[in-house]
């Protein structure tokens, strides 16, 4: 069942400051729906060992706002997170919820 949260924003220049600065996050991928093919799309969350949560967003608002960035499984998110990850290695179940390392991804489709 989705959970409705808020997050914290954050963008690829704020990623590219946490990695600079060697500080400790990770990742999470939380599942979001599916493109028209079937292919399933996802959120990016940052997690501060704090336990904060930061959404990934687009550097530029659109006329309707901030909008979460979505990710395909190929290329974008394998790229995403072997570029901006947390070093650890992805995982998919047979729903195809990401596991980071440890960290088990969300399902957030609403049914």
């Amino acid at each position: 069942m989705p959970m409705k949260k808020s997050y914290s924003l954050i963008t690829i220049e704020g990623v590219r400051e946490l990695i600079q600065s060697g500080q400790d996050f990770r990742c999470r991928y939380d599942l979001v729906g599916y493109a028209n093919d079937r292919r399933p799309t996802y959120n990016c969350v940052y997690i501060a060992p704090d336990g904060t949560e930061a959404i990934l967003i687009a550097t530029r608002a659109s006329v309707g706002g901030v909008e979460p960035r979505k990710f395909n499984i190929w290329s974008g998110l394998f790229a995403h997170h072997f570029e901006f990850g947390d070093g650890t290695e992805l995982s998919f179940n047979k729903d195809f919820l990401v596991r980071t390392g440890p960290t088990q991804g969300r399902n957030e489709i609403e049914d």
